[in-house]
């Protein structure tokens, strides 16, 4: 009789890895799902899901230092030598299980940690320089964030390519060792009888804690005060009362970062026919209506509007909503959508974005009416 003898489990995966995976998961989700699946509103949940991998980032790599054997980078296979044994391995059918990452699997470790943290750095370069948000906003121009917005895309479709094939070597190499590796990363246990370490090491907890807080801490506080300081290139803008009051009288008053100094003239100097209609106004009151809008026009501004709203359509040079950037950003609107109340017409931003007068425009604040989708 075939007496079958089953082999105990392991320890491989300490709790602290385990966490860092799955908390790992859950945050790129979140990041994907809201970067390219989602309305722009959901920024600020892309953001903070962002922010959380990178704290998740800094704490594996503190515990790659300091973490317990197969935690520790020392113990990673990453020689050429090490991944071609692999890859003959794999071609011969010999099966060698290690106790951590083989030679490919280590490699694809340091692959995502590095695409993520390229996306990190091209997203907050785009948020600050953009979006004028978060910790760059005082450092970071527009056209530098937005010279990000491209690679930030692309490396996010290169992470989902690696993770794809990251779930693609786990499941090739469980079925091909018998050894369930996904369930490895829950339980943190491996079947005994592979290769051990070359290097054993024990976990110091204490130092890791102490390394991230006090990197943490630097970080947080180094964001808090660069997040204090005024947007690069957006100087804040006294808005004038006869503009508020003359203009805002009959329709929502435009920030004049909407339209360059020549179209503010003309508009001006035109006011008694002003699209149809006479909006005549003393003198006195075109001339400093005139200078406020003139003076903080889109070029004289590096927010996201007015590098956007700089252009305008040759023949209607006058029309915020003729713009290219405009007329872009707004074809996936029916023109029901602008007809139906609470917004009746194209020029009444405030309806959809709640930052309109200030000139801002960030993603977070566009929300459409739910009576225009009835």
């Amino acid at each position: 009789m075939q007496v079958s003898i089953q082999r105990p489990d392991v320890p491989v995966w300490d709790l602290p890895v385990r966490l860092f995976h799955w908390a790992l998961v859950a945050c790129v989700t979140v990041a994907v799902a809201t970067g390219l699946f989602f309305p722009a509103n959901w920024l600020s949940v892309h953001v903070w899901a962002g922010a959380s991998i990178g704290g998740l980032i800094l704490a594996r790599l503190v515990w790659g230092l300091t973490g317990s054997t197969y935690a520790r980078f020392a113990n990673f296979t990453l020689s050429p030598s090490a991944v071609i044994t692999h890859l003959r391995d794999i071609q011969s059918g010999r099966v060698h299980r290690e106790g951590g990452h083989n030679a490919l699997g280590a490699w694809m470790v340091v692959t995502l940690l590095v695409t993520l943290s390229l996306i990190l750095l091209t997203g907050a370069l785009m948020l600050g320089g953009a979006f004028k948000q978060g910790p760059g906003k005082g450092f970071i121009s527009f056209a530098t964030g937005d010279l990000m917005r491209e690679p930030h895309e692309l490396l996010a479709y290169a992470l989902l390519a690696f993770v794809a094939a990251h779930i693609a070597g786990m499941a090739f190499e469980s079925r091909r060792s018998g050894e369930n590796l996904a369930k490895a990363m829950v339980t943190g246990r491996k079947v005994a009888g592979f290769v051990p370490a070359t290097r054993s090491f024990s976990a110091r907890a204490g130092l890791a804690a102490a390394m991230v807080g006090l990197a943490g801490a630097g970080v947080v506080g180094a964001g808090v005060f660069a997040n204090a300081l005024p947007p690069k290139g957006v100087r804040a803008v006294a808005l004038d009362a006869g503009w508020k009051t003359d203009c805002g009288d009959c329709h929502m008053a435009f920030h004049p970062t909407l339209l360059p100094a020549q179209s503010w003239t003309k508009l001006m100097s035109s006011l008694d026919d002003h699209f149809g209609e006479d909006a005549s106004l003393p003198a006195g009151k075109v001339a400093a209506i005139t200078a406020f809008l003139t003076a903080n026009s889109a070029e004289n501004s590096d927010s996201f509007a007015a590098n956007r709203f700089r252009r305008v359509d040759a023949e209607r040079p006058l029309e915020i909503t003729a713009t290219p950037f405009w007329t872009h950003r707004h074809s996936e609107l029916a023109d029901a959508v602008f007809k139906a109340p609470p917004v009746n017409s194209k020029q009444n931003c405030a309806a959809c974005h709640g930052d309109a007068e200030t000139g801002t425009f960030a993603p977070q604040q566009i929300s459409i009416p739910q009576e225009t989708k009835q």
